[in-house]
């Protein structure tokens, strides 16, 4: 009587056993994936704030950005302006003045000009330093459009986008309803950025 086949029973080990003593391991996926999420908020939340700032549409008025930067890049023909001890232009224009410059950044007033760029009044005002120029001006009316090519700068608030007009590296923000347009030659992007904050 033949006999019946011996029965193998096969031990499985399981080649992943979970962490002894409680530990805990991280591929590190949900970290990244939480990382891109922030991002992301951050990059809509950047975009909302240039359309409320700036507006989405802009009319027009993206060229008058670009010809202020154009009569900031014109004669320096301009009177100077009235100085205070504490270097502060000691001047203003529609109820926005400007920013003293001095200090930390080492930028002095040297003289004030006004222009007038499509119906708008331009008051500028030329800051110096080390032989360096950099004009600072402030548009009457609302605030201007975003210039086309335009690109958010600094990471934080207010706004300030950066674009290039006439040879000239600038920036604009707006400050107390009014668009403040900062510009010059040699200068670095982010020492711009400090002087359209200032104030």
């Amino acid at each position: 009587m033949p006999c019946a086949p011996e029965r193998v029973h096969a031990l499985m080990v399981n080649p992943y056993p979970p962490a002894s003593g409680g530990t805990t391991v991280h591929s590190g996926e949900a970290d990244d994936a939480g990382r891109g999420v922030w991002w992301g908020v951050a990059i809509i939340i950047v975009a909302v704030a240039v359309a409320v700032v700036f507006g989405v549409a802009t009319h027009g008025d993206d060229d008058v950005a670009r010809a202020v930067v154009g009569a900031q890049a014109g004669s320096l023909s301009a009177s100077a302006p009235t100085g205070a001890p504490d270097g502060a232009p000691g001047d203003s224009a529609d109820g926005v003045p400007f920013p003293v410059l001095t200090g930390q950044q080492g930028w002095r007033p040297v003289a004030r000009r006004v222009d007038h760029v499509s119906d708008r009044r331009v008051t500028t005002v030329i800051y110096a330093s080390d032989g360096r120029r950099l004009t600072y001006s402030i548009v009457a009316g609302p605030p201007l459009g975003a210039p086309p090519m335009s690109r958010s700068v600094g990471g934080r608030l207010p706004v300030v986008l950066a674009f290039d007009a006439d040879g000239r590296a600038a920036v604009i923000t707006v400050r107390s309803g009014h668009s403040v347009i900062v510009s010059a030659v040699g200068v670095s992007r982010a020492a711009l950025v400090r002087a359209a904050r200032a104030g």
